[in-house]
């Protein structure tokens, strides 16, 4: 779909990617590059923690889908 901003708790990131799958599910894929600390934070959290956050302007929940050690990127669910 395309590159969208994404603000969790102080970090925030421009250059994330949400796209959609065969489901209707979003996922939302989070570069380490652009934010290290970030990916850090990401990495302590389990797949059943729900992380507020706010997607190009609009309130959501994210769940941590997985490690995409290609992309060098964390996949989250959107919700």
């Amino acid at each position: 779909m395309g590159k969208s901003i994404v603000k969790i708790r102080q970090f925030e990131v421009d250059d994330a990617e949400l796209s959609s799958q065969t489901k209707g599910e979003h996922t939302l894929s989070i570069p380490c590059k652009s934010d290290p600390d970030l990916c850090m934070q990401l990495d302590g959290w389990d797949e059943n923690t729900s992380i507020p956050a706010i997607l190009d302007g609009k309130d959501t929940l994210l769940y941590k889908q997985h490690y995409d050690q290609h992309q060098d990127a964390w996949v989250m669910k959107v919700t």
